[in-house]
């Protein structure tokens, strides 16, 4: 989707001009005055006369070119006569800031049909509706309808996409506070035709960006978002609310979204190297940290006047999973020359607490790095009001990151009226109120420069293999066991031995070709829980119990199972998630995942190196290591049927969830059995 012209127009064209006190259209017309946008401006409305500067016209088809640009501001009911003027005059890029549709409720959704219909029919593409555009600090674009100052932002090259108006405020508001740069900023609304995905790839293309910020209530495309991400070395940080049922009423209203799997976002975007944030001040946080060189390691010096305040450092150094190397003898003694007490240690983090130059601080933070193997540089300073080296600290501390191209990260707690001096100063250096802060941002730092360094980005999260269409007998939207068996083996995944008996000799019949013991199953597929519903009998040892067996248990048809050897349960599911496609869970089995919740998930398809990471990654992952004198478990045939089930998900578009409970893991070398397998159809 060509995007260019919604961010660099040379005309543009606003409907919803009227003389009323209150109009709102005339905001618009006066942010474009005051960002100094140089382009044409066209006002389209009831204003027969001209509006800050600006000609007014009665309609689209008098205005004398096509603008390649136009924002509609009037009553909903009136938009699509707006749009089908736009059509008509040649016009194939339009915002619609306008709300009262389906957020307003499901009877309003007639509106954005027909906006889509005209849409549709003259190749118009347009952004919204429910939004307040765009912001280009490029170019003195600013499309919202509230007045905007250019004084309240600071030029950047964070971009920002909100599916909340409200939020473009609030990012303004808070990188002002801390003179954090701003490019773009984009409110997509309801997301009608552009989505969040359209605009994050025109901001991957851009030069003016170096961070993409995204608020989300709703993911239109999440395996394209992970394919984006995926594309670009920038970083992408996303906030994602809607996250609870109290909420999703609220965005229901707000923009129309709708629930997804919280843990399966947050799964995902991990996955795919996207920096999932919980709050806006958290999103600042990213920006100011990603506005630092990279940190290319995990190794840090910490410094600070306060042997307390080093402690706290350290400990959060350590939580987000730092390492704090000893620094040679020769670094301390440089700092001992200019201690007053002589009572420095020789420690990492550097106490500095006897040495009252300000200025030497930047020659112990320029040696630490250049020590060998140090990474980055975290310093608490705290000082006086009235200190006039301040600035210098600051400015030096910028050189030493453009000198060395490593993070020099300031914790400060400045006095309130040297804060404002600061900020009124124009000083963008970012600095960090509180050590947690610091350490989270830099923990994001060093992971997104380790995934672009590695080269672990995928291109393409959309990609399906060739389909082998699953046979389902009558119009149960629930597998059978033995079909679920066949579809799983059909994938190369090892099944326990299974036979399906309609009789009680053909049962027999079967347990003796197998071998005792055996299990005795209901293969109906409407009886989900086999335990709780008597539909099952285990370790069967020969023919009198198996006949006893089938006395209890009236069905239509039976699964005779090969009993399977000891081992460790795991479980692995699938599922089709409403915002990201088929995704993949495993965990171990019993307490495990029932009580604990102790599972890992991805998006799929997945490779042997992502399934030996879900492995890995859960609590229970010693279990299958070997504990208490067990022998390690195939963890290596684990990962190959956790492969290959996320090649069948792919595959089956048909299919809705899939529980394998439980995949018996055998010791290393010996493999491992799915014992049983429930799929539910869409």
């Amino acid at each position: 989707m060509d995007m260019e012209k919604f961010f660099f127009p040379d005309s543009i064209a606003v409907f919803g001009i009227s003389d009323s006190a209150t109009n709102l259209g005339k905001e618009i017309i006066g942010n474009l005055n005051r960002f100094g946008f140089r382009g044409k401006v066209y006002g389209v409305g009831r204003v027969k006369k001209e509006v800050g500067g600006r000609r007014v016209y009665a309609q689209l088809g008098d205005v004398p070119e096509v603008p390649d640009l136009a924002v509609v501001l009037v009553p909903a009911a009136a938009v699509a006569d707006a749009l089908d003027q736009c059509g008509r005059k040649g016009v194939r890029r339009v915002i619609i800031e306008t709300g009262g549709f389906s957020e307003s409720g499901e009877d309003r959704k007639e509106l954005e049909d027909e906006i889509l219909r005209i849409a549709r029919h003259w190749d118009i593409t347009f952004m919204g509706p429910n939004c307040i555009g765009i912001t280009n600090m490029e170019n003195g674009i600013c499309l919202p309808f509230v007045p905007f100052t250019p004084d309240e932002m600071v030029k950047g090259r964070n971009s920002f996409i909100s599916q909340s108006g409200g939020l473009i405020h609030e990012i303004i508001r808070r990188c002002a506070l801390e003179n954090v740069g701003l490019s773009k900023l984009t409110s997509i609304g309801n997301k009608l035709m552009i989505d969040e995905n359209d605009v994050a790839e025109f901001h991957i293309n851009d030069p003016g960006t170096e961070v993409i910020g995204i608020y989300l209530e709703s993911i239109s495309d999440g395996r394209r978002l992970m394919s984006l991400a995926g594309t670009t070395a920038k970083p992408i940080v996303v906030l994602k609310g809607n996250t609870n049922p109290t909420s999703r009423q609220i965005a229901s209203f707000h923009t129309t979204a709708l629930l997804g799997d919280d843990a399966v976002t947050s799964a995902a975007f991990k996955q795919a190297g996207i920096h999932r944030v919980e709050s806006m001040e958290e999103m600042v946080e990213c920006f100011k940290m990603f506005s630092l060189p990279p940190l290319k390691g995990p190794n840090l010096v910490l410094g600070s006047r306060s042997g307390g305040q080093s402690v706290l450092l350290a400990d959060e150094a350590y939580r987000y999973g730092f390492n704090l190397p000893a620094l040679p003898q020769g670094f301390f003694e440089r700092i001992k020359e200019r201690a007053k007490a002589g009572v420095i240690r020789s420690t990492n983090p550097v106490d500095l607490g006897d040495v009252f130059d300000d200025l030497f601080y930047l020659e112990v933070m320029e040696m630490a790095l250049q020590e060998k193997g140090i990474d980055g540089v975290v310093f608490f300073y705290d000082y006086p009001l009235d200190n006039p080296l301040v600035d210098e600290m600051i400015n030096g501390a910028r050189r030493l990151c453009e000198v060395h191209q490593k993070p020099v990260v300031f914790c400060m707690v400045p006095h309130r009226d040297s804060w404002v001096r600061l900020r009124q100063e124009g000083h963008t250096f970012p600095f960090f109120g509180r050590p947690e802060q610091a350490f989270s941002a830099l923990r994001r730092s060093l992971d997104h420069f380790a995934r672009i360094s590695a080269n672990e980005r995928k291109t393409s999260f959309g990609r399906r293999g060739e389909k082998a269409v699953a046979e389902r007998k009558g119009s149960s939207h629930v597998a059978s066991t033995a079909e679920a068996l066949s579809l799983i083996e059909s994938y190369g995944l090892p099944v326990v031995e299974y036979k399906l008996v309609r009789t009680r000799a053909e049962g027999v019949e079967a347990a003796e070709r197998m071998g005792y013991p055996v299990a005795l199953k209901r293969a109906e597929p409407f009886i989900l829980h086999k335990t709780e519903a008597g539909a099952v009998r285990l370790n069967i040892g020969n023919d009198r119990e198996l006949e006893e067996a089938f006395e209890t248990m009236a069905a239509h048809v039976y699964l005779i199972q090969k009993m399977a050897p000891e081992g460790v349960e795991t479980i692995i599911g699938g599922k089709r998630d409403s915002e990201f496609g088929p995704v993949l869970m495993f965990g171990l089995g019993g307490i495990f995942v029932e009580v604990l919740k102790d599972v890992t998930m991805r998006v799929v398809p997945i490779d042997e190196k992502l399934a030996m990471e879900m492995i890995e990654e859960i609590h229970g992952a010693p279990v299958l290591k070997g504990t208490r004198g067990r022998p390690p478990a195939d963890v290596e045939s684990l990962s190959q049927v956790l492969v290959s089930v996320s090649r069948l998900l792919a595959d089956h578009a048909e299919i809705k969830s899939l529980d394998i409970n439980p995949l018996r893991v055998f010791e290393r070398g010996a493999g491992c059995l799915a014992l049983d397998v429930k799929i539910e159809y869409a």
